[in-house]
Protein backbone atom coordinates (compact mmCIF):
# COMPACT_ATOMS: atom_id res chain seq x y z
CA UNK A 1 0.00 0.00 0.00
CA UNK A 2 0.95 3.42 -0.98
CA UNK A 3 2.06 5.75 1.88
CA UNK A 4 -0.34 8.71 2.31
CA UNK A 5 0.66 11.95 1.18
CA UNK A 6 0.24 14.62 3.70
CA UNK A 7 -1.93 16.77 1.33
CA UNK A 8 -4.08 13.79 0.24
CA UNK A 9 -7.93 13.92 1.27
CA UNK A 10 -8.49 12.15 4.78
CA UNK A 11 -12.18 11.20 5.90
CA UNK A 12 -10.93 11.12 9.85
CA UNK A 13 -9.33 14.75 9.22
CA UNK A 14 -12.78 16.24 7.39
CA UNK A 15 -15.09 14.30 10.04
CA UNK A 16 -12.17 16.00 13.21
CA UNK A 17 -11.70 19.70 11.37
CA UNK A 18 -15.49 21.14 11.73
CA UNK A 19 -15.29 20.03 15.40
CA UNK A 20 -11.50 21.53 16.21
CA UNK A 21 -12.54 24.51 13.32
CA UNK A 22 -15.45 25.24 16.28
CA UNK A 23 -13.42 25.14 19.08
CA UNK A 24 -10.94 27.63 17.83
CA UNK A 25 -13.68 30.33 17.11
CA UNK A 26 -15.40 29.47 20.43
CA UNK A 27 -11.68 30.25 22.28
CA UNK A 28 -12.28 33.98 20.89
CA UNK A 29 -14.70 35.94 22.21
CA UNK A 30 -14.55 37.91 18.62
CA UNK A 31 -13.18 36.81 15.18
CA UNK A 32 -12.58 38.80 12.05
CA UNK A 33 -10.95 37.93 8.72
CA UNK A 34 -10.07 40.60 6.86
CA UNK A 35 -8.64 40.54 3.53
CA UNK A 36 -9.83 37.56 1.43
CA UNK A 37 -9.93 39.19 -1.90
CA UNK A 38 -6.02 39.16 -1.73
CA UNK A 39 -6.04 35.35 -1.90
CA UNK A 40 -5.09 34.22 -5.72
CA UNK A 41 -6.74 31.65 -7.55
CA UNK A 42 -4.53 31.29 -10.03
CA UNK A 43 -1.39 29.54 -8.59
CA UNK A 44 -0.86 28.07 -4.95
CA UNK A 45 0.01 30.19 -1.74
CA UNK A 46 2.26 29.73 0.99
CA UNK A 47 0.99 31.56 3.73
CA UNK A 48 3.64 34.02 6.22
CA UNK A 49 2.07 34.78 9.46
CA UNK A 50 3.46 36.85 12.10
CA UNK A 51 4.33 34.19 14.85
CA UNK A 52 3.50 35.65 18.12
CA UNK A 53 1.04 33.23 19.84
CA UNK A 54 1.93 29.78 19.92
CA UNK A 55 -0.25 26.70 18.17
CA UNK A 56 -3.19 29.45 18.69
CA UNK A 57 -1.35 31.39 15.74
CA UNK A 58 -1.62 28.08 13.18
CA UNK A 59 -5.24 27.07 14.53
CA UNK A 60 -6.48 31.10 14.08
CA UNK A 61 -4.82 31.05 10.24
CA UNK A 62 -6.12 27.12 9.97
CA UNK A 63 -9.76 28.65 11.22
CA UNK A 64 -9.65 31.88 8.64
CA UNK A 65 -9.25 29.73 5.43
CA UNK A 66 -12.07 27.27 4.11
CA UNK A 67 -9.92 24.61 2.74
CA UNK A 68 -7.48 22.29 4.48
CA UNK A 69 -3.62 23.84 5.37
CA UNK A 70 -0.59 22.17 5.07
CA UNK A 71 1.76 23.39 8.25
CA UNK A 72 5.14 24.03 9.32
CA UNK A 73 6.16 23.72 12.69
CA UNK A 74 9.36 22.96 15.05
CA UNK A 75 11.39 19.87 14.43
CA UNK A 76 11.60 19.34 18.28
CA UNK A 77 7.99 18.82 18.64
CA UNK A 78 7.84 15.68 16.85
CA UNK A 79 10.81 13.81 18.89
CA UNK A 80 7.93 11.44 20.29
CA UNK A 81 6.78 9.07 17.68
CA UNK A 82 3.20 9.40 18.90
CA UNK A 83 3.34 12.92 18.83
CA UNK A 84 4.70 12.74 15.73
CA UNK A 85 1.55 10.72 13.71
CA UNK A 86 -0.83 13.03 15.13
CA UNK A 87 0.99 16.06 14.04
CA UNK A 88 0.61 14.35 10.64
CA UNK A 89 -2.54 13.53 10.90
CA UNK A 90 -3.11 17.40 11.75
CA UNK A 91 -1.10 18.34 8.25
CA UNK A 92 1.89 19.28 10.00
CA UNK A 93 5.39 19.09 8.96
CA UNK A 94 8.60 19.25 10.82
CA UNK A 95 10.94 22.24 10.08
CA UNK A 96 14.64 22.23 11.54
CA UNK A 97 15.83 25.42 12.38
CA UNK A 98 19.69 26.07 12.17
CA UNK A 99 20.11 25.75 15.91
CA UNK A 100 18.91 21.99 16.05
CA UNK A 101 22.43 21.52 14.13
CA UNK A 102 23.73 20.98 10.34
CA UNK A 103 23.28 17.60 10.44
CA UNK A 104 19.20 17.66 11.40
CA UNK A 105 19.20 20.87 8.83
CA UNK A 106 19.69 18.67 6.43
CA UNK A 107 16.94 16.84 6.93
CA UNK A 108 14.74 19.57 5.36
CA UNK A 109 15.83 18.84 2.16
CA UNK A 110 13.02 15.74 2.30
CA UNK A 111 10.52 18.17 4.39
CA UNK A 112 11.09 20.67 1.28
CA UNK A 113 10.15 18.15 -1.79
CA UNK A 114 6.30 17.23 0.25
CA UNK A 115 6.33 20.90 0.50
CA UNK A 116 6.99 21.60 -3.13
CA UNK A 117 4.72 18.26 -3.71
CA UNK A 118 1.89 20.09 -1.74
CA UNK A 119 1.89 23.27 -3.63
CA UNK A 120 2.03 21.33 -7.16
CA UNK A 121 -1.47 20.04 -5.66
CA UNK A 122 -2.98 23.32 -5.20
CA UNK A 123 -2.87 22.90 -0.97
CA UNK A 124 -2.25 25.87 0.84
CA UNK A 125 1.25 25.67 3.42
CA UNK A 126 1.45 27.94 6.06
CA UNK A 127 4.95 28.66 7.57
CA UNK A 128 5.94 30.91 10.17
CA UNK A 129 9.16 32.79 8.71
CA UNK A 130 10.38 34.09 11.73
CA UNK A 131 11.41 30.96 12.81
CA UNK A 132 9.83 31.57 16.51
CA UNK A 133 7.56 32.98 18.28
CA UNK A 134 7.72 36.22 20.81
CA UNK A 135 4.28 37.58 22.43
CA UNK A 136 5.69 41.28 20.89
CA UNK A 137 4.22 43.76 18.11
CA UNK A 138 7.02 43.69 16.19
CA UNK A 139 8.94 41.06 13.95
CA UNK A 140 11.78 38.91 14.58
CA UNK A 141 14.26 38.49 11.11
CA UNK A 142 12.62 36.30 8.77
CA UNK A 143 14.49 32.80 8.32
CA UNK A 144 15.80 31.44 4.38
CA UNK A 145 12.95 28.10 4.67
CA UNK A 146 10.22 29.87 3.16
CA UNK A 147 12.05 31.39 0.40
CA UNK A 148 13.77 27.81 -0.41
CA UNK A 149 10.57 26.36 -0.36
CA UNK A 150 8.97 29.09 -2.33
CA UNK A 151 12.15 29.22 -4.88
CA UNK A 152 11.83 25.35 -5.43
CA UNK A 153 8.40 25.05 -6.38
CA UNK A 154 8.58 28.08 -8.74
CA UNK A 155 11.80 26.15 -10.32
CA UNK A 156 9.41 23.00 -10.62
CA UNK A 157 6.15 24.41 -12.09
CA UNK A 158 6.46 27.96 -12.36
CA UNK A 159 6.03 28.24 -16.08
CA UNK A 160 2.83 26.34 -15.65
CA UNK A 161 1.64 28.27 -13.00
CA UNK A 162 2.74 31.26 -10.70
CA UNK A 163 3.66 30.54 -7.07
CA UNK A 164 2.25 32.83 -4.39
CA UNK A 165 3.62 34.07 -1.25
CA UNK A 166 0.66 35.62 1.20
CA UNK A 167 1.79 37.79 4.04
CA UNK A 168 -0.87 36.95 7.12
CA UNK A 169 -0.93 39.72 9.80
CA UNK A 170 -2.39 37.92 13.18
CA UNK A 171 -3.48 40.77 15.60
CA UNK A 172 -4.68 39.54 19.11
CA UNK A 173 -6.52 41.57 21.77
CA UNK A 174 -4.43 39.87 24.31
CA UNK A 175 -1.22 37.33 23.85
CA UNK A 176 -1.93 35.60 27.41
CA UNK A 177 -5.91 35.88 28.10
CA UNK A 178 -8.33 33.23 27.27
CA UNK A 179 -11.28 34.20 25.38
CA UNK A 180 -9.70 37.40 23.81
CA UNK A 181 -10.22 38.37 19.97
CA UNK A 182 -8.51 37.73 16.73
CA UNK A 183 -7.77 39.39 13.73
CA UNK A 184 -6.62 37.65 10.66
CA UNK A 185 -5.56 40.03 7.71
CA UNK A 186 -4.49 38.83 4.27
CA UNK A 187 -2.49 40.96 2.45
CA UNK A 188 -1.30 41.84 -1.26
CA UNK A 189 0.50 38.50 -2.16
CA UNK A 190 3.70 38.37 -3.58
CA UNK A 191 4.15 36.44 -7.18
CA UNK A 192 7.15 34.49 -7.01
CA UNK A 193 7.21 33.85 -10.29
CA UNK A 194 7.35 37.15 -11.55
CA UNK A 195 9.31 38.72 -9.03
CA UNK A 196 12.25 35.99 -10.25
CA UNK A 197 11.52 37.25 -13.02
CA UNK A 198 12.74 41.30 -12.47
CA UNK A 199 15.89 39.90 -10.75
CA UNK A 200 18.87 40.24 -12.48
CA UNK A 201 20.61 36.76 -10.47
CA UNK A 202 20.34 33.38 -11.14
CA UNK A 203 22.30 32.22 -7.82
CA UNK A 204 19.17 31.56 -5.37
CA UNK A 205 20.89 33.13 -2.04
CA UNK A 206 20.94 36.38 -4.04
CA UNK A 207 17.20 36.38 -4.69
CA UNK A 208 16.46 35.55 -0.99
CA UNK A 209 17.19 38.86 0.10
CA UNK A 210 14.89 41.24 -2.28
CA UNK A 211 12.15 38.77 -1.05
CA UNK A 212 13.28 39.05 2.38
CA UNK A 213 12.41 42.70 2.28
CA UNK A 214 9.41 42.23 0.00
CA UNK A 215 7.70 40.00 2.46
CA UNK A 216 8.81 41.67 5.90
CA UNK A 217 7.29 44.67 4.64
CA UNK A 218 4.10 43.27 3.28
CA UNK A 219 3.89 41.57 6.72
CA UNK A 220 4.65 44.44 8.72
CA UNK A 221 1.16 46.22 7.06
CA UNK A 222 -1.02 44.01 8.42
CA UNK A 223 -0.88 43.87 12.36
CA UNK A 224 0.02 46.78 14.71
CA UNK A 225 3.55 46.38 13.97
CA UNK A 226 6.32 48.75 15.93
CA UNK A 227 9.85 48.61 14.52
CA UNK A 228 12.18 46.82 16.52
CA UNK A 229 14.30 48.92 19.10
CA UNK A 230 14.56 50.56 22.37
CA UNK A 231 11.23 50.82 24.37
CA UNK A 232 9.25 48.64 22.41
CA UNK A 233 7.11 47.08 25.67
CA UNK A 234 6.67 51.27 26.72
CA UNK A 235 5.81 52.56 22.52
CA UNK A 236 2.48 49.76 22.81
CA UNK A 237 1.40 50.77 26.17
CA UNK A 238 1.41 54.31 24.83
CA UNK A 239 0.04 53.11 21.96
CA UNK A 240 -2.54 51.51 23.84
CA UNK A 241 -3.24 54.24 26.42
CA UNK A 242 -3.81 57.31 23.92
CA UNK A 243 -6.39 54.52 21.78
CA UNK A 244 -8.05 54.43 25.44
CA UNK A 245 -8.28 57.89 25.71
CA UNK A 246 -9.56 58.57 22.73
CA UNK A 247 -11.88 56.19 22.63
CA UNK A 248 -15.15 55.56 24.80
CA UNK A 249 -15.14 51.72 24.47
CA UNK A 250 -11.80 48.80 23.32
CA UNK A 251 -12.04 47.80 19.99
CA UNK A 252 -13.13 43.99 19.73
CA UNK A 253 -16.01 45.18 22.36
CA UNK A 254 -19.36 44.65 20.57
CA UNK A 255 -20.16 47.46 18.01
CA UNK A 256 -16.36 47.65 17.16
CA UNK A 257 -14.80 46.25 13.96
CA UNK A 258 -11.52 44.53 15.58
CA UNK A 259 -10.17 46.20 12.22
CA UNK A 260 -10.90 49.67 12.68
CA UNK A 261 -8.99 49.35 16.21
CA UNK A 262 -6.05 47.90 14.06
CA UNK A 263 -5.78 50.56 11.72
CA UNK A 264 -6.21 53.29 14.78
CA UNK A 265 -3.43 51.71 16.81
CA UNK A 266 -1.23 51.78 13.66
CA UNK A 267 -1.65 55.47 13.04
CA UNK A 268 -1.26 56.16 16.77
CA UNK A 269 2.06 53.79 16.27
CA UNK A 270 3.18 55.94 13.42
CA UNK A 271 2.68 59.35 14.87
CA UNK A 272 4.55 57.83 18.17
CA UNK A 273 7.57 56.90 16.02
CA UNK A 274 7.46 60.21 14.31
CA UNK A 275 7.81 62.24 17.77
CA UNK A 276 10.68 59.84 19.08
CA UNK A 277 12.62 61.16 15.59
CA UNK A 278 12.05 64.71 16.09
CA UNK A 279 12.09 64.75 19.65
CA UNK A 280 14.31 62.12 21.07
CA UNK A 281 15.11 63.49 24.66
CA UNK A 282 11.65 64.72 25.09
CA UNK A 283 9.88 61.00 23.96
CA UNK A 284 12.66 59.17 26.54
CA UNK A 285 11.32 61.04 29.20
CA UNK A 286 7.82 60.33 28.09
CA UNK A 287 8.11 56.47 27.95
CA UNK A 288 10.15 56.54 30.87
CA UNK A 289 7.09 57.97 33.11
CA UNK A 290 4.70 55.52 30.55
CA UNK A 291 7.16 52.68 32.06
CA UNK A 292 6.72 53.88 35.62
CA UNK A 293 2.44 54.21 35.22
CA UNK A 294 2.42 50.65 33.71
CA UNK A 295 4.13 49.34 36.34
CA UNK A 296 1.71 50.97 39.45
CA UNK A 297 -1.25 49.94 37.21
CA UNK A 298 -0.07 46.64 37.24
CA UNK A 299 0.97 46.36 41.04
CA UNK A 300 -2.64 47.75 41.51
CA UNK A 301 -4.23 45.21 39.58
CA UNK A 302 -5.68 48.36 37.17
CA UNK A 303 -6.83 47.44 33.60
CA UNK A 304 -5.75 50.12 31.09
CA UNK A 305 -9.07 50.39 29.45
CA UNK A 306 -10.12 51.70 33.24
CA UNK A 307 -9.14 54.96 32.37
CA UNK A 308 -11.92 55.55 29.60
CA UNK A 309 -13.59 58.31 29.43
CA UNK A 310 -17.14 56.63 30.15
CA UNK A 311 -15.72 55.48 33.10
CA UNK A 312 -18.41 57.30 35.97
CA UNK A 313 -20.75 56.10 38.41
CA UNK A 314 -23.14 55.45 35.98
CA UNK A 315 -21.10 53.03 34.23
CA UNK A 316 -19.74 51.09 37.70
CA UNK A 317 -23.88 50.64 38.48
CA UNK A 318 -24.73 49.19 35.21
CA UNK A 319 -22.19 46.76 35.10
CA UNK A 320 -23.22 45.79 38.65
CA UNK A 321 -26.42 44.92 37.74
CA UNK A 322 -25.26 43.17 35.08
CA UNK A 323 -22.75 41.15 37.29
CA UNK A 324 -25.83 40.25 39.26
CA UNK A 325 -28.13 39.01 36.44
CA UNK A 326 -25.37 36.79 34.96
CA UNK A 327 -24.38 35.33 38.47
CA UNK A 328 -27.23 32.30 38.67
CA UNK A 329 -25.69 31.49 35.10
CA UNK A 330 -22.04 31.63 35.94
CA UNK A 331 -22.38 29.85 38.76
CA UNK A 332 -24.09 27.10 36.32
CA UNK A 333 -20.99 27.33 34.54
CA UNK A 334 -18.82 27.19 37.02
CA UNK A 335 -19.77 23.71 38.27
CA UNK A 336 -21.00 21.82 35.21
CA UNK A 337 -16.98 22.69 34.01
CA UNK A 338 -15.22 22.42 36.77
CA UNK A 339 -12.59 19.74 36.23
CA UNK A 340 -11.86 21.95 33.08
CA UNK A 341 -10.89 24.92 34.13
CA UNK A 342 -9.52 23.39 37.32
CA UNK A 343 -6.85 21.48 35.33
CA UNK A 344 -6.67 24.61 32.71
CA UNK A 345 -5.48 26.75 35.59
CA UNK A 346 -3.23 24.27 37.33
CA UNK A 347 -1.63 23.51 33.70
CA UNK A 348 -1.31 27.67 32.67
CA UNK A 349 0.22 28.11 36.81
CA UNK A 350 2.74 26.34 35.95
CA UNK A 351 3.88 27.61 31.89
CA UNK A 352 6.73 29.81 32.36
CA UNK A 353 6.35 30.74 28.91
CA UNK A 354 2.54 32.79 29.36
CA UNK A 355 2.45 32.57 25.25
CA UNK A 356 1.76 28.92 25.73
CA UNK A 357 -1.16 29.87 27.97
CA UNK A 358 -3.98 29.82 25.21
CA UNK A 359 -2.41 26.84 23.79
CA UNK A 360 -3.09 24.98 26.60
CA UNK A 361 -6.49 26.11 27.26
CA UNK A 362 -7.34 24.72 23.88
CA UNK A 363 -5.60 21.35 24.61
CA UNK A 364 -7.90 21.49 27.74
CA UNK A 365 -10.91 22.31 26.19
CA UNK A 366 -10.30 19.97 23.33
CA UNK A 367 -9.39 16.96 25.35
CA UNK A 368 -12.58 17.69 27.32
CA UNK A 369 -14.65 17.99 25.08
CA UNK A 370 -13.96 14.77 23.68
CA UNK A 371 -14.48 12.63 27.30
CA UNK A 372 -16.03 14.93 29.76
CA UNK A 373 -18.40 16.43 27.82
CA UNK A 374 -20.03 13.12 26.35
CA UNK A 375 -20.31 11.03 29.93
CA UNK A 376 -21.78 14.17 31.21
CA UNK A 377 -24.52 14.46 28.34
CA UNK A 378 -25.19 10.32 28.35
CA UNK A 379 -25.39 11.04 32.50
CA UNK A 380 -28.11 13.99 31.92
CA UNK A 381 -30.06 11.97 29.99
CA UNK A 382 -30.14 8.86 32.16
CA UNK A 383 -30.57 10.75 35.14
CA UNK A 384 -32.95 13.32 34.41
CA UNK A 385 -36.46 13.04 32.28
CA UNK A 386 -35.48 13.73 28.49
CA UNK A 387 -36.69 17.46 28.51
CA UNK A 388 -34.36 18.57 31.62
CA UNK A 389 -31.45 16.82 30.07
CA UNK A 390 -32.15 18.73 26.58
CA UNK A 391 -32.34 22.46 28.38
CA UNK A 392 -29.22 20.67 30.36
CA UNK A 393 -27.07 20.20 27.29
CA UNK A 394 -28.41 23.43 25.63
CA UNK A 395 -27.69 25.87 28.77
CA UNK A 396 -24.34 23.59 28.57
CA UNK A 397 -23.31 24.42 25.11
CA UNK A 398 -21.98 27.74 25.43
CA UNK A 399 -21.14 27.54 29.34
CA UNK A 400 -17.32 27.39 29.51
CA UNK A 401 -17.13 30.63 26.93
CA UNK A 402 -19.22 32.57 29.23
CA UNK A 403 -17.79 31.40 31.85
CA UNK A 404 -14.22 32.91 31.42
CA UNK A 405 -16.05 35.99 29.68
CA UNK A 406 -17.80 36.37 33.60
CA UNK A 407 -14.60 36.61 35.62
CA UNK A 408 -12.87 38.72 32.63
CA UNK A 409 -16.17 40.77 32.90
CA UNK A 410 -15.68 41.28 36.68
CA UNK A 411 -11.81 41.34 36.71
CA UNK A 412 -12.31 45.07 34.42
CA UNK A 413 -15.70 45.45 37.01
CA UNK A 414 -13.00 45.67 39.85
CA UNK A 415 -11.02 47.19 38.05
CA UNK A 416 -13.16 50.63 37.45
CA UNK A 417 -13.89 50.43 41.20
CA UNK A 418 -9.83 50.35 41.64
CA UNK A 419 -9.44 53.10 38.96
CA UNK A 420 -11.80 55.21 40.05
CA UNK A 421 -10.25 55.34 44.03
CA UNK A 422 -6.80 56.00 42.41
CA UNK A 423 -6.39 59.21 41.51
CA UNK A 424 -2.90 59.73 41.65
CA UNK A 425 -2.42 56.59 39.00
CA UNK A 426 -5.62 58.79 37.03
CA UNK A 427 -3.74 61.79 37.21
CA UNK A 428 -0.30 60.32 35.86
CA UNK A 429 -2.52 59.12 33.05
CA UNK A 430 -3.60 62.29 32.09
CA UNK A 431 -0.31 63.84 32.37
CA UNK A 432 1.70 61.14 29.46
CA UNK A 433 -1.43 61.86 27.49
CA UNK A 434 -0.48 65.63 27.32
CA UNK A 435 2.67 66.08 27.40
CA UNK A 436 2.60 63.50 24.33
CA UNK A 437 -0.12 65.64 22.49
CA UNK A 438 1.94 68.77 22.96
CA UNK A 439 5.11 67.70 21.30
Amino acid sequence: MAKKNIYDKDQGYNLIRPFILWLIKNGYRKVEVRGEENLPTDGPIIFAPNHCNTLMDALVVLRADKEAIVFGARADMFNNKLVARAMYFFRILPMVRQRDGLRNVLKNVETQEIIVDTLEHDVKFCIFPEGRHRAEKSLLPLGKGIFRAALAANARFGDKKPVYIVPVGLEYGDFFRYRGTSLVTYGKPINVTEFVKTLDVKNEAQMMEPLRKELAAGMSQLFTYIPEGEYLKEKWMLTKMLSVESSKKPYGDFGTKLYDGMMHNREIVASIEKACEEHPEKMEKILEEVKEFDKKRRKDGISIYSFRKNNDVLHIIGKTFAALIGLPYFIFSALSNLPMWVLDKLIRSKIKDKAFRNTVSFGVRLGFSLTWVPALVIAAFCLCPWYLALAFVLLFIPSYGYFFDYIEGMRRFISDIRSNGCRKLRKSFASVIKEFKTL
